[in-house]
């Protein structure tokens, strides 16, 4: 019994610690995802990416580096959208603001910080998002055949 409740405890840690994991890559990839583009913009409003001819005098500008997520980033995106879509009001009363509070928390934002977003305390704050965090794993690991190749 000592070992079967030790072995759903380690589990339901490591369910955890994979979902943050994910929110994590997921947050990290939006950075490098393209940023919608105007082209009927006029040329007059493009002139700050102006590059110069390395014959010209004067100050030259180096082309900008274009950085772009890789497939696996796009994957765990992807993943990221399911899960957060899986918190419904079984999981916690404000499906929401429990999203918001997953996604903020994924883009590193402190926890003083967040609790003056939501108006809470810091602790009350992270207390809430361990038990977001827990239940989700509850929830997923009851579900584990839609995401087994994921979680396993």
């Amino acid at each position: 019994m000592q070992k079967n409740l030790t072995r759903i405890i380690e589990e339901k840690i490591k369910l955890e610690k994979e979902i943050e994991s994910i929110l994590y890559d997921a947050a990290f990839c939006e950075r490098f995802i393209a940023k919608p583009n105007n082209n009927r913009c006029p040329t007059m409003y493009k002139l700050l990416e102006t590059y110069y001819d390395k014959a010209d005098w004067g100050f030259h500008e180096k082309p900008k580096l274009y950085l772009r997520a890789s497939p696996r980033q796009m994957t765990r995106y992807d993943l990221a959208i399911d899960l957060l879509l899986e918190i419904t009001d079984e999981v916690f009363e404000n499906p929401i603001e429990a999203r918001k509070l997953l996604w903020l928390r994924a883009n590193r934002f402190a926890w003083t910080k967040l609790g003056k977003m939501f108006g809470y305390h810091r602790l009350t704050i992270k207390q809430r998002y361990e038990t977001i965090l827990e239940r989700l794993a509850n929830k997923i690991r009851i579900n584990i055949d839609k995401y087994d190749r994921l979680f396993s």
